[in-house]
This record gives C-alpha cells, sequence and structure tokens, in this order.
C-alpha cells in the first residue's frame, strides 16, 4: 500500500468541540484525516480537537513533534 506523506502541511478550517483523527500510517485516502486504513498495522490514529473554529496547519510529512499539528520538520528533509 503507497503512503500519502508529502513534504508540505496542510491547512485544516477545524470546528470547535468536534473530535478529529489524525492518520499516522499515512495510508488513508483522506490523508491527514484517518479513514480506517491502518487496520490491520501497529499504527492507531490520534484523537484531537480544538476549542474555538480556527484554521491550523496539519502535518503531513509524519515527522512532526507537534502532530497532528506541522512544527516545520517538512523543511529539514530526509
Amino acid at each position: 500500500m503507497e503512503t500519502h506523506f508529502q513534504n508540505s502541511p496542510f491547512k485544516a478550517s477545524l470546528d470547535a468541540n468536534k473530535e478529529y483523527w489524525y492518520c499516522t500510517c499515512g495510508y488513508a485516502k483522506t490523508f491527514p484525516f484517518c479513514d480506517g486504513s491502518h487496520e490491520g498495522s501497529d499504527k492507531t490514529p490520534l484523537k484531537f480537537s480544538v476549542e474555538v473554529d480556527t484554521d491550523k496547519w496539519l502535518c503531513r510529512c509524519g515527522r512532526s513533534g507537534r502532530k497532528p499539528y506541522c512544527d516545520g520538520s517538512h523543511q529539514q528533509g530526509g
């Protein structure tokens, strides 16, 4: 299965108090949001929410230390 990791963040418009599931396996067709593609792997999605309606940059490279949010790790390469 091909991963959907990319070397740029994803700008997401998030609704207050809604549960979101961040994909940690990279296989989701709805990446960076989980669609259940991790089933059968050792990966589990990360549940998150925000307190107010907001736009956030979500990690798509898989290397952020602040997942689900981008911390600029994609700029470090490799």
